[in-house]
């Protein structure tokens, strides 16, 4: 075995360390998502404000309205009627209203005249610290006909969804009807909300974002930068354990063939290799003790993970019978490896069909067609399987009667004989035990079932039976040769089961 290889983390430049590239990819793909996050902040954060802007100005619309004498309109019709009380009763509450939402730059009355989609003024007032045209005077008329947002203010509360821009400047705009004693809506209450409010709205939410983001690139950065340097250290105590496993006698390569960390590492873990021979000696012990498919369940992504699952299957319990008076007249040593031989032939059947074997029960066999791998048929399956099974024994009485080896013969017994037992149903089928041992089983009446139509063979003469629940979802061949052996009563169950026989 040649030398471990040495470790060359000295050597490596500076693109070459591993966690100098890790450390610039992974801060590169949070940066980007830190980006997308604060445009997600900032877009959410202008709706939601927008939603509170355009709530709070179709209220004050509301609540202005309710408050106006819609029998005062008649009163206000020409530029002159500025001076009468009503008049300025509307300033001193529009300038109320103003002052306590301090981004209002309008409130305004509009009454419609006959022309749809015209409107004429009733009052208008512009707060002076906004003022940068002249209110417009009693009367004045304005042309609206392009709005279809203040034409629907007469009958409705309304509110503008964009900014809109008219000769009084670029305003956010709520309107609600003003309605008199007899129902008839006779204007509508207009109020404007200052652009530049919502501009400085949106570049505060901008700024909020942008700051959020340039502190969390700066820890970022910080991180990073401290991250970087303490996985160079890790790596290297690695290495060195990966270089004191090499100990061991290794067959296969990795060869990652890279100029990083990482190649070290994988060049000390070719060593380490005969550790995967071992694992996959284990694996292949570990299969000879259960199914395969359950040792790959076992051995699969969710390991021996405790319960398990309801799944309708066919069961088949198999016996031999006289086994108890032929195992009289063999040592211990001769009897397993007797049913060694027997157990791999029957095996080799079940495995054929797709089957998986629970458990050998001494001469017992319990296997079962659907779990933990779903298959298709299983009724069908397992019925040929106990078919082939039956002709299977009638090859191995040959085989051992030709080698001299039938022990059977001193019982005078003309061969051995089987008794098996074939029932449908549902079942848990899972893994139970401790934290310490666990066992995958399948857990149900059907297995009971199953079990007692094993037994029924002795008390009918019969060496095969299945229950109605299998029968039926035979092919029509199969169906054809089986017998009708009535219904029976099994222990634990209250109710007969009819049994049919091959």
């Amino acid at each position: 075995m040649p030398p471990p290889p040495t470790s060359k983390v000295l050597d490596l430049r500076l693109w070459d360390k591993f966690h100098v590239r890790l450390t610039l990819l992974y801060g590169t793909v949070i940066l980007l998502a830190l980006g997308a996050l604060s445009t997600a902040f900032y877009v959410g954060g202008v709706k939601i404000a927008m939603s509170g802007i355009r709530a709070r100005l179709g209220g004050t619309a509301m609540a202005v309205a309710r408050g106006i004498d819609a029998e005062a309109l008649g009163q206000l019709l020409v530029e002159s009627d500025s001076s009468k009380p009503v008049y300025k009763e509307l300033v001193d509450d529009a300038a109320a209203v103003e002052g306590a939402q301090g981004d209002i730059r309008s409130i305004y009355l509009l009454v419609p005249t006959e022309q749809a989609g015209v409107f004429k003024f009733a009052f208008d007032h512009v707060g002076p610290a906004r003022r940068t045209t002249a209110p417009a005077t009693v009367g004045q008329s304005y042309d609206a006909r392009s709005n279809t947002k203040l034409q629907a203010g007469l009958n409705e509360l309304t509110v503008e969804t964009e900014v809109a821009t008219d000769s009084w400047g670029d305003t956010l705009s709520g309107y609600a009807p003003v309605v008199s004693k007899d129902g008839r809506h006779v204007g509508l209450v207009g109020i404007d909300v200052d652009a530049r409010a919502i501009s400085r709205m949106k570049y505060e939410m901008f700024g909020v974002s942008a700051g959020l983001f340039v502190i969390v690139a700066l820890v970022l950065g910080v991180t990073g930068l401290y991250v970087g340097r303490n996985v160079r250290e890790p790596l290297t105590r690695i290495i060195d354990a990966a270089t004191a496993i090499a100990a061991g006698n290794l067959a296969t390569r990795l060869r990652l063939g890279r100029p990083d960390e990482f190649g070290i590492l994988g060049d000390h873990f070719d060593y380490m290799a005969g550790g995967l021979q071992e694992r996959e000696r284990i694996r292949m012990t570990f299969g000879r003790y259960v199914s395969e498919d359950v040792a790959k369940q076992v051995l699969g992504r969710e390991g021996a993970k405790m319960g398990g699952e309801v799944r309708e299957v066919t069961v088949l319990f198999s016996d031999l019978k006289g086994y108890s008076t032929i195992s009289e007249t063999l040592s211990p040593t001769e009897t397993v490896d007797f049913l060694n031989e027997y157990l791999e032939v029957m095996n080799a059947e079940i495995d054929k069909e797709g089957g998986c074997i629970i458990e050998f029960l001494g001469d017992a066999i319990l296997a079962v067609f659907g779990a933990p791998a779903e298959l298709e048929q299983h009724p069908e399956r397992a019925m040929r399987c106990a078919i082939a099974m039956r002709e299977a024994l009638m090859g191995f009485n040959e085989k051992m009667n030709a080698a001299g080896r039938a022990p059977w013969k001193e019982k005078g017994m003309a061969g051995l004989g089987q008794r098996i037992g074939i029932h449908t149903g549902k079942v848990v089928a899972g893994n139970l035990g401790s934290k310490v041992r666990v066992k995958y089983a399948v857990i149900g009446d059907a297995v009971n079932v199953a079990s007692r139509c094993e037994g029924l063979n002795k008390v009918l003469g019969t060496e095969i039976l299945c229950t109605l629940a299998t029968r039926e979802l035979l092919s029509d061949e199969l169906k054809s040769r089986l017998t009708d052996r009535g219904a029976h009563d099994v222990k634990g169950r209250a109710q007969q089961v009819a049994v049919y026989s091959t």
